[in-house]
């Protein structure tokens, strides 16, 4: 089977960049070709095609190219944000012209409420051209179901892949503050941008500390640089950390680490701490990873931490979205009393079906599913 992806890559240096990296690793059967979406910048090298997203015109001769390509499926990865325009609308032009089988999975749904007219008709132009439409949440699925009349047995949910990661034993554990415990240690990894609450931890940080606990922090990774506000938004963390008097606490690695990076920043961390604000949040990269880790997650109560929750346990939830809320959940999990060593080494067993050679084999399903799809009458 020959599979077209189209997606950023790694030189893109964002999440989904890597997640289809690890989904054309997980599938060494099937012959991939890759075309590379771009801002005009960090462009892919050895690919079959690519276009500049800010350019309707490239988006419809990208199309056209891989229509005439000898590919039998196209695996689309769609997140608003790498497709162009405001919205992500220019990915309306490369639909136009695409011809071939279609296997999308949505990184991003949106609740009806965040929605805009513009991402809504995205989402059910999409689900209506796609032979398999594929989600990370049950959530997401039900959503795009009741709000976009999509039909149910077009949409398969396919948890987010984790690499397969040796169990790590964890820091020495933390006693009570009554006994001098130990420091507690908390981490942070991905890209830095609005809307992950990074903020939000931080105040709730300051009245972890206040209430006497003892911690460290670290937050690992650096914005996307192809976005200015993501910048910005760098700028404002450390200056939070300033001002809430938490440097000592608090330390920032502003930079890109690779995937055993990440993985030992977490693994020399008790926890990671998660304050995405968006209720309907539906994908995350980085909890999957953490959790595959062997270390548990504490987040607010967003779809894709409800989901994790849902279906392998370990992660603290809190009960709003406010410093308050957060600062409650670290308190409970921080002097919950349970058997923190063993309570990590089931996580990281059940965690492993999110395996990538799992994952990988379902999508080859949907894969041999959508070329079987021409012609079968839905449109």
């Amino acid at each position: 089977m020959k599979v077209a992806h189209v997606s950023t890559f790694p030189h893109m240096k964002c999440g989904i960049a890597f997640y289809v990296s690890d989904l054309i690793e997980a599938l060494p059967a099937v012959e991939h070709s890759r075309y590379a979406l771009h801002y005009g910048t960090n462009i892919t090298a050895d690919v079959a095609g690519h276009a500049n997203v800010s350019r309707p015109s490239e988006m419809r001769g990208l199309a056209r190219r891989i229509s005439q390509s000898s590919c039998d499926v196209v695996s689309l990865q769609h997140e608003f944000g790498i497709w162009g325009g405001p919205d992500g609308e220019h990915i309306f032009p490369f639909l136009e012209q695409l011809t071939k089988p279609v296997v999308t999975t949505l990184h991003t749904t949106f609740g009806s409420r965040e929605r805009s007219t513009v991402r809504s008709s995205i989402l059910a132009r999409l689900v209506k051209q796609s032979a398999v439409t594929v989600v990370l949440t049950s959530h997401s699925r039900n959503s795009l179901c009741e709000n976009l009349g999509a039909e149910r047995d077009s949409i398969t949910v396919i948890p987010h892949g984790v690499p397969a990661i040796p169990f790590s034993l964890p820091p020495p554990n933390w006693a009570s503050l009554t006994e001098g415990g130990r420091t507690c240690r908390f981490c942070s990894v991905g890209f830095f941008r609005p809307g992950k609450g990074i903020e939000t931890v931080l105040h709730a940080l300051r009245s972890f500390r206040d209430s006497g606990f003892s911690f460290e922090y670290v937050m690992a990774g650096e914005p996307q640089r192809q976005f200015a506000e993501q910048e910005r938004y760098l700028r404002d963390v450390n200056q939070l950390v300033s001002e809430l008097r938490l440097a000592e606490r608090v330390r920032i690695d502003a930079r890109f680490l690779t995937r055993l990076e990440q993985i030992e920043v977490i693994q020399n961390s008790h926890a990671g701490v998660f304050g995405y604000q968006d209720p309907d949040q539906s994908s995350s990269g980085t909890i999957p990873l953490v959790m595959a880790s062997g270390r548990p997650v504490i987040c607010t109560p967003f779809e894709f931490a409800l989901a994790k929750e849902r279906e392998v346990g370990g992660v603290t939830l809190a009960h709003g979205f406010d410093a308050a809320a957060i600062a409650d959940a670290l308190t409970r999990f921080i002097t919950s009393g349970s058997n923190y060593l063993q309570d990590s080494r089931r996580l990281h067993e059940r965690a492993g079906h999110w395996a990538w050679k799992t994952v990988g084999s379902a999508y080859a399903t949907a894969f041999s599913e959508a070329r079987a799809w021409r012609g079968s009458g839905r449109t």
